[in-house]
């Protein structure tokens, strides 16, 4: 199973069948992930979704501790557990030969997941629209300031916003892959057609 994943994955293809490609393999397996994922993208969500409402409620900052989480994660999600995914490697001075192809893909795969977010984030921009709202009234001498239950509102709506969220920022990962393979294959053609020129030789 990983050799033909691997196999189908090192092909040449364009920046626009990478993105294609890569977006079609996470949406047709997309139960399978979620089988595999649903704990860990739970726990990314509930830690993200109270962090993040701890901060808007009382602080309106943002920390880098989130970011390293979701970075830690994913890479332990896609290293463990999606192996619908094959592993690729290749000398980083490849990559900076078809630095092009990668950042094109990445470039319209962020655009198409940002504006995902986007969409996802409302409910929470509007809560911590709200809530800051609120925080600078209180500053001000309002005796009012927002009700107690606002605070688990905000908790809840974080958590589940989150939790879409992180399978958004998933799906960034495999038209990356999909460049990836497709990079590993026109090197290996290159070399492949560098080595019957010195045989013809």
């Amino acid at each position: 199973m990983e050799k033909e994943n691997e196999e189908s994955l090192i092909k040449i293809r364009s920046a626009r069948a990478a993105i294609a490609e890569g977006f079609r393999l996470y949406t047709s397996n997309f139960r399978r992930i979620f089988r595999a994922t649903w704990i860990h993208q739970l726990v990314f969500a509930v830690v993200s979704g109270v962090a993040e409402a701890l901060l808007v409620a009382y602080y309106p900052l943002l920390v880098a501790a989130l970011m390293l989480l979701w970075y830690v994660m994913y890479r332990f999600l896609l290293r463990r557990r999606l192996t619908m995914i094959a592993t690729v490697k290749a000398p980083l001075q490849t990559y900076f030969r078809h630095a092009g192809l990668l950042i094109v893909v990445a470039l319209v795969t962020f655009i198409a997941c940002a504006s995902l977010w986007l969409v996802t984030s409302v409910p929470a921009v509007i809560l911590s629209i709200a809530n800051i709202q609120a925080a600078t009234g209180v500053l001000y001498g309002d005796p009012l300031g927002m009700p107690e239950y606002m605070l688990w509102l905000t908790m809840g709506v974080f958590t589940l916003t989150s939790l879409m969220q992180a399978y958004i920022y998933l799906s960034f990962f495999f038209p990356l892959r999909y460049a990836q393979g497709s990079v590993v294959a026109i090197e290996l053609e290159r070399e492949s057609a560098i080595k019957q020129m010195q045989t013809n030789v």
